[in-house]
């Protein structure tokens, strides 16, 4: 039959208990070989000033000096040894020969310890064993005129020293007890505590959930950060730490010390729903649950659970384009069609030479924004990005057209970095200018010393002034679909690593829609020969207005 763990509480108990009594025990033995030391002591004192008030007697000293052993001294001496209550009085000559003794017998011959000390002048206290057993004594020189003459040794006998003790033992130990009990009843409260906040868990269990926290924790491949009621870090996973910045080292501080201020510390604290809230940390796109935990009607803080969704945000917006091109593929595939029974059409009708016209004006169209973008924009991949945006945007009732002033002709630091840029800003124009009325984008890019200035200006229904801070915030979206709203929210994170800003203003002249104008320094290569291409700060690159191309 297997043996039943021993309880948690019960074994702290135990121990405690061991401890306590070990200790209280270890307690009264030491205060009983202190108590007795002070006794010694206060006895020898004691023996000492009956010593001396023997030795301050003239009649004493007076006999003892003129030889006089008939009996006065021992009689004086019994006198004061029976009124003091001390065990023996003795009092010797300059030999070490007794005057007088409890026991008369004695008298006249030398004292059974060594008396030179007192005889020299010295004083003695000593617990010692003599003819009357073993006592405390004391012993002082006995003058007469200056000169010593004796020596005087009183001696109260131990056993009035354990009575004493033996008095004070009951006292002691019942004072012990007390303190036993008392460290019993407050280890009963501390074991209740410790059960309590352990939920009841044994040691076992407790073990079994460190290995499976430590196991789940670090391996799951979503990050996870606990805070205590008090708003202190108490766990930053793995995940987490790659997530959100935060190290293992944070743990113990609180929200606001590490990350005050922040979207982070601002869903750390509680501050919101805290349901699939969209958090945009460097170049990641993070969704972030928090949930309060709480047991037995106790506030234990809180769990924030994060998922990194920038791959799945990225296949999602390739999987758009992939999308968008395919449908802009379809749509040229059925243009072209209409244009080859149109000119079919024509030839058949005997009309070559309006046939000739209407291929010669198909072709500078389609080559027009194509000849365009590739002499104004040096880099490939912009190029092509703006190519692809332009063939989406045309299936989708856009128009989309390069700024005249614009010019980029630097090598890139990051073309990813600025693809990201370029593509969000792009997508969101088109986004807000498609079903409108001669719905339109004009894109500019130029290039001021090392940085790079973008701006895109749709026909949309533009951004109210109070939504104008919120319209970069994680998941803000004028759109109902879910997952919405981070390519803003990205750019701005994009731009201001860099140092630079982004902004959003009404379009000039009174129409409608809007301009947003990123600034973004370091972009551009400088040793690589680049130029500014157009002067000012961002916002002066503001585009013509729908229909002022030529």
């Amino acid at each position: 039959m297997r043996r039943r763990p021993r309880r948690l509480s019960g074994q702290i108990l135990a121990f405690q208990l061991l401890i306590l009594v070990g200790t209280l025990g270890l307690g009264f033995v030491l205060a009983l070989v202190g108590t007795q030391s002070r006794l010694d002591d206060q006895y020898e004192e004691r023996a000492l000033l009956v010593a001396r008030s023997v030795a301050a007697t003239p009649e004493i000293a007076r006999a003892v000096a003129q030889g006089d052993y008939d009996g006065a001294v021992q009689r004086r001496a019994e006198a004061i040894r029976r009124s003091t209550g001390t065990t023996f009085v003795v009092v010797t000559d300059a030999r070490g020969i007794r005057v007088s003794h409890p026991d008369p017998r004695r008298i006249g011959r030398p004292v059974s310890t060594d008396p030179t000390e007192a005889l020299r002048g010295g004083t003695v206290l000593a617990v010692e064993t003599g003819t009357l057993g073993r006592s405390a004594r004391a012993k002082v020189p006995l003058r007469e005129g200056g000169r010593i003459v004796g020596a005087v040794s009183v001696g109260i006998h131990v056993r009035a020293l354990r009575r004493e003790l033996r008095t004070l033992v009951p006292v002691l130990a019942l004072y012990l007890s007390g303190a036993l009990a008392l460290g019993v009843g407050a280890s009963l409260l501390l074991a209740r505590r410790l059960k309590r906040q352990t939920f009841g868990l044994e040691l076992d269990e407790l073990t079994g959930l460190v290995q499976e926290h430590e196991a789940m924790l670090h391996g799951i491949r979503e990050g996870v950060v606990v805070v205590d009621p008090a708003g202190r870090l108490r766990l930053v996973n793995d995940q987490a730490t790659r997530l959100t910045g935060l190290t293992p080292g944070d743990v113990g501080r609180t929200v606001g010390d590490v990350a005050g201020g922040t979207p982070l510390g601002a869903l750390l604290a509680g501050a919101g729903p805290g349901t699939d809230e969209l958090l945009v940390h460097g170049d990641r796109v993070v969704v972030v649950n928090r949930m309060a935990v709480r047991r037995d009607g106790r506030d234990l803080g809180a769990v924030a659970t994060l998922r990194d969704r920038t791959e799945l945000d990225d296949l999602v917006r390739e999987l758009d384009s992939v999308r968008g091109l395919t449908d802009a593929l379809r749509a040229q595939a059925h243009e072209f069609a209409g244009r080859l029974h149109t000119i079919a059409g024509l030839l058949a009708l005997g009309h070559p030479e309006d046939a000739r016209a209407f291929i010669a004006e198909i072709s500078d169209t389609d080559v027009g924004l194509r000849h365009e973008i590739a002499e104004r924009i040096g880099e490939p991949r912009v190029a092509a990005l703006l190519l692809a945006k332009a063939t989406i945007a045309g299936e989708r009732g856009v128009a989309l057209d390069l700024a005249p002033d614009s010019g980029l002709h630097g090598a890139l630091r990051d073309p990813r970095e600025v693809l990201t840029i370029v593509g969000n800003l792009v997508d969101n124009a088109i986004d807000a200018a498609a079903g409108g009325p001669n719905a339109r984008v004009v894109v500019g890019l130029a290039v001021e010393a090392d940085a790079l200035v973008v701006w895109v200006r749709d026909t949309g229904p533009g951004v109210a002034e109070a939504d104008r801070e919120a319209v970069f915030s994680p998941g803000w979206s004028t759109k109902a679909a879910e997952g919405r709203g981070v390519g803003l929210s990205l750019v701005r994170q994009l731009v201001l690593r860099r140092g630079g800003d982004v902004a959003v203003e009404d379009a000039e002249d009174g129409a409608p829609g809007a301009v947003f104008t990123a600034w973004v320094p370091g972009a551009i290569r400088q040793d690589d020969g680049a130029t500014a291409a157009v002067g000012g700060r961002p916002g002066a690159h503001a585009p013509d207005a729908p229909g002022d191309r030529s």
